[in-house]
């Protein structure tokens, strides 16, 4: 089960709901219609009840209270390589970082792996900063000896 299908069904439910009321308040009711709503209103919930279920069982395996698994230790590790092997990795660090922040600051995440998600999108950054450092070096070696 993902995140999305839930979102979904969640939409799908606010969309109902609307045009249900949509429906009753008209001045001539279509009781056809108020029925159709009302059969979709009920799958709808059954439906948004099992997912709610089956998240609740998926919740026992390690994530805890929230909806995604933590990346902190990954954005580490990746941050450390990108300065010690292989500065190209530096972008992807830095990338990675800043998303897994930003799923910790919305809840999705637990906040407990903040300080090595910001440690190696750090990492990433100053990576980054290195491998634009080396391709303008690069660069600049490639003009001298053109103009020579």
């Amino acid at each position: 089960m993902y995140r999305d299908d839930l979102a979904a069904t969640h939409a799908r439910l606010e969309t109902i709901q609307r045009d249900l009321i949509t429906a009753q308040s008209q001045g001539v009711q279509d009781q056809q219609r108020i029925a159709m709503l009302m059969a979709q209103l009920t799958a709808t919930q059954e439906a948004l009840a099992r997912m709610g279920g089956q998240m609740q069982q998926m919740q026992g395996y390690g994530y805890g209270a929230y909806q995604l698994p933590p990346r902190h230790s990954t954005v580490l590790v990746l941050g450390i390589l990108s300065l010690v092997m292989c500065t190209a990795m530096g972008p992807f660090a830095w990338s990675m970082g800043t998303e897994e922040l930003r799923r910790i600051d919305s809840g999705l995440t637990s906040p407990e792996g903040r300080g090595s998600a910001q440690a190696g999108r750090v990492c990433g950054i100053i990576a980054s900063c290195f491998l634009g450092f080396g391709v303008l070096m690069v660069l600049f070696v490639m003009l001298m000896a053109s103009t020579h």
